[in-house]
């Protein structure tokens, strides 16, 4: 290779094309999905199908149970609403359990329902046929499936005896080499709501690897451990989900008190020092006149004396 192809390599464009993405492009999906799962595509009409096969992960763990919150809230014409695995299915704490469980025990049987959690089953598939996304045929995913379609997966892989008196043999949904696809379907019932009642177990027995190696290669370089999906730490914290709870609530939202301008405290002023009272002089009688007395003829000042002078001095010092 030459520098000049070297270099191509690392423009621009070719780095972008590489990876499918645009590192500018703008984020406008809100709730960007997690590609990890299958989400099979529908019509208009809410109809569409696709042919899937069942997987063991690495661990041999072939379906695990997660507790999910799906909490829906209409106020003044909007809709907002929250669907997300809740850590209390590992026994965490989750401010939605918390409602539900305070609204439950206040007897608000309908409030709580709100705030409920239902049973979702992962399982890994390996998508065989997509016809509205050829692109994702041969690719491992992780599927969530709601009760109906576990209980279609139950009965199949566990026919009760009455079944099998009748004929019915259990279906090996999980060997990718000797056992048999699943039919998703989906369409949309006459309540409006989509539905998967159509789905189905093919009968047919196949290998979906040309060999078991190949089998065992993509299981455990391809699959997702369902085990890694239960760690704390891929649980939105309790700090997300309260956040989580004030959107859906539409609490966030709420009128905040509007400040009021600041009030300029006044400077505390000294108290004014008490003064001593002044005591009113008591009116005295008028003296009473004296007969004249006979003026005296003044008598010379006394001379001062040194000591009394000293006396003075050492008395006010004392």
């Amino acid at each position: 290779m030459t520098n000049t192809t070297a270099a191509n390599a690392f423009d621009f464009n070719a780095l972008k094309d590489a990876v499918g993405a645009d590192p500018f492009a703008k984020q406008t999906n809100k709730f960007a999905r997690d590609e990890r799962f299958y989400v099979l595509s529908k019509d208009k009409e809410g109809n569409g199908a696709a042919l899937i096969r069942f997987l063991p992960d690495s661990e041999k763990r072939m379906i695990i149970q997660m507790n999910k919150i799906n909490t829906t809230i209409t106020k003044n014409g909007k809709k907002r609403f929250v669907s997300e695995y809740t850590p209390a299915t590992i026994g965490l704490p989750c401010p939605f359990q918390e409602k539900w469980q305070e609204l439950w025990n206040a007897g608000d049987k309908d409030g709580a329902k709100l705030f409920g959690r239902g049973i979702r089953y992962i399982t890994n598939i390996k998508v065989i046929k997509d016809p509205a996304n050829p692109e994702n045929e041969g690719k491992i995913f992780l599927y969530d499936m709601s009760g109906s379609i576990n209980s279609k997966l139950e009965k199949a892989l566990n026919p009760s005896e009455s079944d099998i008196a009748l004929g019915k043999t259990a279906k090996q949904l999980f060997n990718p080499i000797a056992g048999n696809s699943f039919r998703l379907v989906a369409q949309k019932g006459a309540n409006g709501q989509i539905n998967y009642d159509a789905s189905e177990v093919v009968p047919e027995v196949d290998s979906i690897y040309t060999s078991v190696e190949e089998a065992v290669n993509d299981i455990n370089n391809n699959t997702y451990k369902l085990s890694d999906l239960q760690k704390p730490e891929n649980f939105l914290s309790y700090e997300e989900l309260q956040k989580k709870m004030a959107y859906v609530t539409f609490a966030d939202q709420e009128a905040k008190p509007v400040a009021q301008p600041a009030v300029e405290t006044p400077v505390a002023q000294p108290a004014p020092v008490a003064q001593p009272a002044v005591e009113t002089p008591v009116a005295q009688p008028a003296p009473v006149a004296q007969p004249a007395v006979e003026t005296q003829p003044a008598q010379p000042a006394p001379v001062a004396n040194a000591n009394d002078d000293l006396d003075a001095i050492l008395n006010g010092m004392i």
